[in-house]
């Protein structure tokens, strides 16, 4: 009743749950099918987008450490800050509570946004403090990518980062393991600004140069300046120091694009990808502790489930829940980590 509660709800259990437990009722499959449906309908259930979406996204840090230049971005603030980190939040809690499809992780066709971040968006007609669903006129601000919660986080202070948008792309959503940069990598500007005409594309383009950092940068950056026309503290912008936003990429695989709309349909492409490593992240969440080679076949069959469920969450979520893992204690002398590490894995 606890890991149920916990997993779900990030509560404790209510009566309900602790009257099944002392009834020994919870051993049965098709109770615990029912109580999964039950608990995610409830508005407890806000805690799981609470919990783990905002520990998935990386936006934990959102307007504490993570924070643009005060100077650069006057608008930004502690209040613009929570109401990016509650877009993410509500829209990752529509997805559950509604059982949508969890593609729409990537692309939809709807957000959350009050008066100020409708502004940010450049969204009409939406008045007042308090979030609510609107529509999106079109499909560059649909899904995670396009939230400027995602967008800030992955900025440096001063400038975008196609960096570390690009390594988060890789780690976040598609599972792939980006390694740490050698110690003599060197570093990039801390300003986009434009020293001896270089743009910040150009002056990656000769970083890449180190044969040390060529492999990981050919990965990442791409992805990144699909994102570049987003700035950084998720406004739309055509241009940049005077120059028109390049956001063309070529990925390894020789795939071109130009944008996020067309980077997002490689991601949908790829959606084995990102279903398997939602679903590693939501089993590592549940069970509280990193995986191990033994849970693999767990992740095999709750991906299977939701692959076979029309790509909703409860079909996973139900897999996850009846699966040997969760339903017993684990003894296999894992070490102890944090939620936050485990979601980041």
């Amino acid at each position: 009743a606890s890991r149920l509660s916990y997993f779900l709800w990030a509560s404790m259990p209510d009566e309900e749950l602790f009257t099944l437990a002392r009834e020994g009722r919870l051993h049965n499959e098709e109770e615990l099918r029912r109580q999964v449906a039950r608990m995610l309908q409830d508005p407890k259930a806000a805690g799981l987008g609470r919990q783990f979406a905002t520990q998935w996204l990386g936006i934990t840090q959102l307007g504490e450490t993570t924070k643009p230049d005060q100077e650069r971005f006057p608008e930004f603030d502690e209040t613009l800050a929570l109401s990016m980190r509650e877009e993410a939040i509500s829209f990752f809690n529509t997805i559950i509570a509604e059982d949508r499809s969890v593609l729409e992780f990537i692309q939809a066709n709807f957000t959350f946004a009050n008066e100020r971040l409708a502004a940010l968006y450049g969204i009409d007609g939406v008045e007042g403090e308090a979030l609510q669903r609107v529509q999106l006129a079109d499909n560059r601000r649909g899904g995670v990518l396009g939230m400027a919660a995602v967008l800030t986080s992955t900025s440096h202070p001063l400038r975008t980062s196609p960096v570390l948008r690009g390594k988060w792309v890789l780690e976040q959503l598609l599972g792939d393991r980006v390694p740490p940069p050698p110690p003599d990598a060197g570093t990039l500007p801390e300003d986009d600004a434009h020293p001896e005409g270089l743009s910040l594309r150009e002056q990656m383009e000769v970083h890449r140069k180190n044969p040390d950092c060529a492999g990981c940068h050919a990965r990442m950056d791409p992805i990144g300046f699909g994102l570049e026309n987003f700035d950084p503290i998720g406004r739309w912008r055509a241009e940049q120091g005077g120059q028109e936003v390049d956001a063309s990429g070529t990925l390894p695989s020789g795939e071109n694009f130009n944008g996020p709309v067309e980077l997002k349909d490689i991601l949908l492409a790829r959606k084995d990808e990102f279903t398997r490593n939602l679903t590693r992240k939501m089993l590592g969440y549940a069970l509280g502790r990193s995986l191990t080679k033994y849970d693999e076949c767990v992740v095999d069959d709750a991906q299977f489930a939701l692959q076979e469920g029309g790509y909703k969450p409860s079909a996973m979520i139900q897999q996850i829940v009846l699966s040997h893992p969760y339903r017993h204690r684990y003894s296999g002398g894992a070490r102890e980590v944090s939620i936050l590490e485990i979601v980041s894995e």
